[in-house]
């Protein structure tokens, strides 16, 4: 693992919530920080906040998008040595009331799991030339998945799994992949539902980094810790307990 100071990272969806603060701790800590995101509008606010930053615009579900992102990084930062896989959203859904479910579920897969992916591989030449680290955020909801957030557990479950195959793979490489599982966090990424029981996003990006910064290579931030344990000892009611917190009559699902 890296020195804090001799860090140079890119954080995909950096401009607001866990990203951002990620982003900002990181700076505190010397580091050299490139965010990424789709709107400038954020980027550009994210940059008045923190000067600092390197903020580059960037679709991460689009092919070309990431290889201007990359082409710009290789010729600018090309001592690149981690890259934390942050950006992601979530729908709120039931079955017997979506209407296009194949789009729906579609978008959440590209930029959930299939973003990540991809531009993880792309980024490997200088990752590899750094003996870099790459950093998947996923949730406790990989272990134990939350019925109205179905697919956005699906993908994370996806991303898990895959960590821990590119963890084997690429440790020839001297490359260290690092999984960070958050609990509820209170940010926009909850489009206004956050749970009672969700912590800030500065408390958990000081979690967060606290764990990387010890090289560890799965950090389970507070709550996230509580649903891997219960996966484990109660695999059979696991399910039924989580989803209990579910009201019976959620309104506004699509």
């Amino acid at each position: 693992m890296s020195n804090q100071s001799t860090r140079t990272v890119l954080i995909t969806g950096g401009s607001s919530g866990i990203g951002f603060e990620m982003a900002k701790q990181m700076i505190a800590e010397e580091s050299t920080v490139i965010i990424c995101g789709r709107s400038q509008e954020k980027l550009d606010d994210a940059k008045k906040k923190i000067p600092q930053l390197t903020a580059i615009q960037c679709d991460i579900t689009n092919k070309e998008s990431r290889r201007e992102m990359y082409e710009k990084i290789f010729d600018q930062f090309n001592d690149l040595n981690m890259l934390i896989n942050n950006a992601g959203f979530a729908n709120r859904f039931s079955l017997t009331k979506v209407d296009d479910l194949e789009t729906m579920i579609t978008e959440e897969w590209q930029t959930n799991y299939l973003a990540p992916v991809m531009l993880a591989k792309e980024l490997l030449p200088v990752l590899i030339q750094n003996k870099g680290t790459i950093v998947n955020i996923t949730s406790g909801l990989a272990y134990v998945p939350l019925s109205i957030k179905s697919n956005y557990c699906a993908t994370k479950a996806a991303l898990h799994s895959m960590t821990q195959s590119m963890r084997v793979q690429l440790a020839k490489h001297d490359i260290k992949v690092v999984e960070i599982f958050f609990p509820a966090v209170d940010t926009p990424f909850q489009r206004g539902h956050s749970p009672e029981i969700s912590i800030q996003a500065d408390e958990a990006a000081a979690i967060a980094l606290k764990g990387l910064n010890s090289g560890k290579e799965e950090i389970r931030v507070k709550k996230a810790a509580l649903l891997y344990a219960i996966s484990r000892l109660m695999p059979n009611k696991a399910v039924s307990i989580i989803n209990k917190t579910v009201p019976d009559n959620v309104e506004d699902l699509v």
